[in-house]
């Protein structure tokens, strides 16, 4: 069991379960949510399986912009900000930082390998959803709907991998 790959894919899975089914009002608090399960999830990793340290690019690169994203809804919630242009702005920048950290490790590890190919995966799932977020013309709803099932896809894709034996 990867436990990294396991704890995220649990993250995900909560994010997109509240968006779908506690009808999360502010698209804002989504963000928030997300980023603190995030950082539950790589702190848990680090407690659960020893190889992985908050240092690792493997933990620590994805770890990074959830945090600042997640503290830029919070500010953006406070000072009473446009929802859909905040969440949108935001959203782009998780989605940006995310293909790069997965490319980053993607590269680090080998693209050839396993956890290269899933790097490359969850790179193209940020990929697509950067596109909703940044170019598509979409009402609020649809956009934290998307989001949720960006989240639930990667929660499977991730959740998948994580129960995968190493070869």
């Amino acid at each position: 069991m990867n436990w990294l790959l396991a704890t995220r894919a649990a993250s995900h899975a909560v994010v997109a379960i509240m968006i779908t089914f506690a009808q999360i009002d502010n698209v804002l608090t989504s963000l928030v949510l997300f980023g603190a399960l995030y950082l539950a999830a790589s702190l848990g990793t680090t407690f659960l399986d020893r190889r992985f340290k908050l240092t690792s690019p493997a933990v620590g690169l994805p770890l990074i912009a959830p945090l600042i994203v997640a503290t830029l809804a919070v500010a953006a919630l406070w000072l009473q900000l446009d929802t859909l242009l905040a969440f949108r702005i935001l959203t782009a920048l998780l989605m940006v930082w995310f293909v790069i950290s997965e490319i980053l490790v993607a590269n680090k590890v080998g693209r050839k390998t396993l956890q290269g190919r899933e790097a490359v995966i969850t790179a193209v799932f940020s990929a697509i959803m950067l596109g909703l977020a940044a170019g598509a013309n979409l009402r609020e709803r649809d956009l934290v709907g998307f989001f949720g099932a960006y989240n639930a896809l990667l929660a499977v894709h991730l959740g998948i991998a994580a129960a995968t034996p190493k070869k």
